[in-house]
């Protein structure tokens, strides 16, 4: 074992992309996380004799925690950074890395904001700035930080700029020229279905709401499309516009969706306390080869505005994102759909031997 990674919320894509000397201690998993991935034997649930077992490893070079702004479990990781540390006391002659993969697009003020104290302004300003020092104090106990966005760089520059200079960090945005599972084969410029994919939950900060009605106003069913939503809890019985359909599908199931479906729709919305910060159906489309439908809320915005494959429309107006599905659908009739998706990029073995990749860290 050559990294250990600790990751709350697991989920399928994870396990995909880990790299083959890394092994995974899960603190929770999503409802996506396929049940054969998480017999794997690089895949643990976590406790700490686990963490004890990994951090022994002798082949042991990097522990990567949750990011910073994750706060719960932050607060836990700062009791893994302390573990590791002691060890570097013990064997002055390891030098395991720390590292986090950062990708928060919230404002860092509205991060660290205290809702009690929302009727007392000048009381909870104060105490935002000193938890915003507070933050920036506990970045230096990290070796390297690899921002997945830029919209995460700029977020994090803005509050922890001076601590960050004394961290080494850079931006490695997602690849997205091709799926690990199912191969190059499928970025392509082969006919697709006439389907318009929705993966994950229907809720209202993954904007469904707004998508339901942006579909009719396109005239999607019209138009001879579907939309197919692919939630791993099977719906909740609501309501469907016309040419609309909720399924539960494996994760198999999930990448043949992917496969075959003309686009991917992502229209997140701002939330009190959340904002986007990928969007893993943005990234899972055009791996796949599909067009994507979005809004500007995904940190990934800026790095995607010239992406030929990318409509970006405005977040929250269904106006917009009918137009945007319109515009998609008409390419792919006409024929002018992406025929290659990919772009400069990074996979997760690229974010790691980047943070491979430096000096031995210093005792600290």
């Amino acid at each position: 074992m050559q990294t250990l990674r600790i990751v709350p919320d697991l989920r399928s894509s994870v396990v995909e992309e880990a790299p083959a000397s890394q092994v995974l201690l899960f603190t929770s998993q999503r409802d996506d996380a396929d049940p054969t991935l998480l017999d794997l034997p690089a895949v643990r649930p976590f406790t700490w004799a686990h963490l004890v077992e990994a951090l022994r490893d002798p082949d042991l070079e990097l522990v990567e925690v949750a990011e910073p702004l994750w706060l719960g479990e932050w607060v836990r990781a700062l009791r893994y950074i302390a573990l590791v540390k002691l060890l570097r006391v013990l064997r002055p002659r390891r030098r395991v890395r720390i590292a986090t993969y950062a990708i928060e697009n919230l404002d860092v003020r509205e991060r660290l904001r205290f809702p009690s104290l929302a009727g007392r302004p000048v009381l909870g300003a104060v105490a935002t700035r000193l938890a915003t020092l507070a933050m920036g104090i506990s970045l230096l106990t990290l070796d390297a930080v690899v921002f997945g966005t830029t919209g995460a760089s700029e977020n994090y520059r803005r509050a922890f700029g001076w601590w960050l200079r004394r961290t080494r960090h850079t931006v490695l945005t997602p690849r997205l020229d091709a799926c690990r599972v199912c191969g190059p084969g499928v970025v392509g410029g082969t006919a697709r279905d006439r389907t318009v994919l929705f993966l994950g939950s229907p809720s209202e900060r993954k904007g469904f709401g707004v998508l339901a009605d942006a579909w009719e106003r396109a005239g999607g069913a019209d138009r001879g499309w579907r939309l197919v939503v692919a939630d791993p809890g099977g719906g909740d019985g609501r309501d469907l516009p016309a040419g609309v359909s909720i399924t539960a599908p494996s994760r198999s199931a999930v990448h043949e969706l992917l496969r075959t479906s003309a686009l991917v729709a992502m229209p997140s919305v701002r939330r009190p306390g959340w904002r986007e910060q990928i969007g893993l159906p943005l990234v899972e489309g055009l791996t796949h080869g599909c067009r994507v439908v979005t809004t500007t809320e995904t940190g990934l915005a800026d790095d995607l505005r010239e992406h030929p494959s990318v409509l970006l429309t405005t977040p929250g107006d269904p106006q917009s994102l009918a137009d945007g599905l319109r515009r998609a659908m008409d390419d792919d009739a006409a024929g002018t759909g992406p025929a290659v998706t990919g772009r400069p990029g990074s996979t997760k073995r690229d974010v790691v031997d980047w943070w491979l990749d430096a000096p031995t860290p210093p005792m600290r």
